[in-house]
C-alpha cells in the first residue's frame, strides 16, 4: 500500500492510513486516500497488470488497504464494455460503448 494518509473530504483532518475507516472522526463526512503515487507506479507496469487475477484487485498498490486480511471482495470488477453502435449512430458517434456494471455482486 502507497497511502500517505487519509484526509477529511469537508475539514481537510488527518486520519492514520493505517486504520480501516471510511469517515471522518471529526466530522462524519467521507476521507480521501493520498499517494505516493511514484512509488506506487513502479510495480504497476503493463507486464506485471497482464499476469495478475482480473479485479480489481490487481490495482491492489492503490487501493486503502494495507493488510491483505482487511481484503473483502465478492469477486467485483473486470465488468464488460459492450458497443452501442445504432445508440451512437443515433446521437452522432462513430463508437460508443456502455460497461455492463449489472454483472457486478
Amino acid at each position: 500500500m502507497h497511502i500517505t494518509h487519509l484526509a477529511c473530504t469537508a475539514c481537510s483532518k488527518d486520519h492514520d492510513a493505517a486504520v480501516p475507516q471510511n469517515v471522518c472522526t471529526a466530522c462524519g463526512k467521507p476521507l480521501f486516500a493520498h499517494y505516493a503515487l511514484a512509488a506506487a507506479a513502479k510495480p504497476l507496469t503493463k507486464e506485471s497488470l497482464r499476469t495478475r487475477e482480473k479485479s480489481l484487485w490487481r490495482y491492489r498498490e492503490v487501493l486503502p488497504v494495507k493488510n491483505a486480511a482487511d481484503i473483502v471482495t465478492l469477486g467485483e470488477g473486470w465488468t464488460p464494455l459492450l458497443p452501442a453502435p445504432r445508440l451512437g449512430a443515433k446521437h452522432g458517434l462513430s463508437r460508443l460503448f456502455i460497461k455492463d456494471e449489472a454483472q457486478n455482486p
